[in-house]
Formats: structure tokens, C-alpha cells, sequence
């Protein structure tokens, strides 16, 4: 957005809207009349805003930095903490002269998620969208290096912004295909979409013939007793699942289950455990697939 001459726009009771280019300076001054029962910082969002202000991927939403009568910052504090740490400057539209009473219904309607983002770009159908966006997150966090072992977890500074979702999904190469294959997978293996679908992705890189058939015989049960490495899987992630109500297999340990049983497969090895370590010894290296 080029520089030109400030229009503002004016409310019912004295509000003001205008766009600014915030600078960092501007943004500290900002943060000193941040409001003392504002929201918590949310680091891993500010990371993600920094990035997307330093790759020159910020974009101007509609969502407004906003001050009250008082001339107090009521919300906008991580984007305001985002451009101090970016050392850059980014447009925002402001508004001042908020009432205070407005902190009350403040983000209480339903925010859009990265999944409707994807619909609405028509970056993906909404019946997919869901698994895309899971798939694209932990394929960026895997080639990143983010996931290593089978303890490994995506978040934190691991997220995608919205702007950086969007380049993941539009860089990935039948991403959708893998979303719908992987969620018709998972009713027969019951791990993460997310790791299903980046080991069609990593699979389908190697050998196509043998990515359909590790998958179908996953599908149809195809095990040939002690040492196969489809029973091995199967057996594994189904003691996971049975050794508690609230367990959940990690997006970390299903690839390493996936891509230790695809090597196996692809190597013609017996495979009779799947060991992911401990906190004490260590957890095993996710391996790369073969």
C-alpha cells in the first residue's frame, strides 16, 4: 500500500478510522497505553506476524488496532509487539474513540480458522479443507527439519500464518488428493491425518506402485504373520490406542511408525517392534523413507 494523504472516516459518536503505517517507534509508544487487563501475549502469533511483516507477506485484513476514549490500546498489542520486533513497519487500519464498554463482545464472534481461509481463497473444498491445511502444517514442519523424532510435536513457533499456509498448500503438489486419501485411510489405521497424508506425500516421491501398495494392504489386512511389518504396525497402533482413554498418537510417532514399516516394506526387513525410546534414553530418529 502506497503512501497518500490520510482520509479519515467518523463514527456515530465520534470514532475515527483511518489506515497508518506503523513504524516500530509509533507501536512502543502504543504498547505504553496498553490497557492493564488486555489479553496475554500470544507469542507463537507474534512470531508468525513477524515473519509474514519481514517476508513482505503482511496484508491488510480489515482487522483494526483499536484505542479507547481514552486513547488506551484496547486490542492490537500483538500486531503493535510484532512490528517492534520485526524492526519494520506494516499498515494497519486504526480506530480510536472506542467505548471501553466494547472490550465486553471484543472477539467474541467466531474468528475465521485457517480452514475456512482455504475455502474461501479456493485454496480447497470445504470438505477437505480441514486435512489440507493439518497436512500442509506438518509437511512444512517436517522439511524444516521441525520434526525429528518420534516424541517430535508441531506448534509454537512450528504454525503457519494464514499467508504462509496459503504458499505451503499452493507449493505442495496433489496436497488435496493426499488430504481425501489419507482421511479414507484413517478408517483403517487410526493415526493422524496429517501423518497419513505426508506419507503419501514422501512415498509418492519414490515409487507410486509401491505407495499403492503399502496403502492397500493396510486396507485390506494383508499380513503375513511374526515379523511382517503391516501386523508390527497395525498391533503397535492399536496398543497405543487401547493403553488409555485419552491416548493419542503424535503427529511425530505416527510418521516414525509410517516411514520405519515403509523402509521395512521397501527393504523386504522383518519388523518386529516399533520402539519410539523414552525421556531417559532418548527418542528413536524418525527415519528417512527409502
Amino acid at each position: 500500500m502506497k503512501a497518500q494523504a490520510a482520509t479519515v472516516a467518523h463514527g456515530p459518536a465520534g470514532e475515527t478510522a483511518e489506515y497508518v503505517y506503523v513504524t516500530p517507534e509509533m507501536a512502543v509508544e502504543w504498547l505504553a497505553v496498553n490497557i492493564d487487563r488486555n489479553r496475554n501475549m500470544r507469542k507463537s502469533r507474534i512470531n508468525g506476524y513477524v515473519r509474514d511483516i519481514q517476508s513482505d507477506r503482511w496484508v491488510i485484513t480489515g482487522e483494526a488496532i483499536k484505542f479507547d476514549t481514552a486513547g488506551h490500546l484496547i486490542d492490537g498489542q500483538n500486531r503493535c509487539q510484532a512490528i517492534v520486533a520485526a524492526a519494520k513497519g506494516a499498515w494497519v487500519l486504526v480506530v480510536r474513540g472506542i467505548s471501553e464498554d466494547a472490550l465486553v463482545v471484543l472477539d467474541s464472534g467466531s474468528a475465521r480458522n485457517t480452514g475456512d481461509m482455504l475455502v474461501i481463497t479456493g485454496l480447497a473444498d470445504r470438505a477437505d479443507a480441514k486435512d489440507v491445511g493439518a497436512i500442509a502444517r506438518l509437511y512444512s514442519a517436517f522439511q524444516a527439519g521441525d520434526v525429528k523424532h518420534a516424541a517430535s510435536h508441531i506448534g509454537g513457533s512450528s504454525g503457519l500464518t494464514k499467508s504462509e499456509m496459503a504458499d505451503a498448500v499452493l507449493s505442495i503438489p496433489s496436497i488435496e488428493f493426499a488430504a481425501r486419501h489419507a482421511r479414507g485411510m484413517y478408517r483403517y489405521l487410526r493415526l493422524p491425518v496429517s501423518a497419513l497424508g505426508v506419507a503419501y506425500l514422501e512415498f509418492s516421491k519414490l515409487d507410486v506402485d509401491d505407495t499403492a501398495e503399502f496403502f492397500n494392504r493396510i486396507r485390506d489386512g494383508v499380513q503375513n504373520g511374526p515379523g511382517d511389518p503391516f501386523l508390527t504396525l497395525t498391533r503397535r497402533v492399536s496398543n497405543d490406542l487401547q493403553s488409555g482413554a485419552s491416548r493419542r498418537i503424535l503427529p511425530g510417532q505416527a510418521l516414525f511408525y509410517l516411514f520405519r514399516t515403509w523402509n521395512a516394506f521397501r527393504e523386504r526387513e522383518a519388523l518386529v517392534k516399533l520402539q519410539v525410546g523414552s525421556p531417559q534414553a532418548g527418542f528413536t530418529p524418525i527415519p528417512v523413507p527409502k
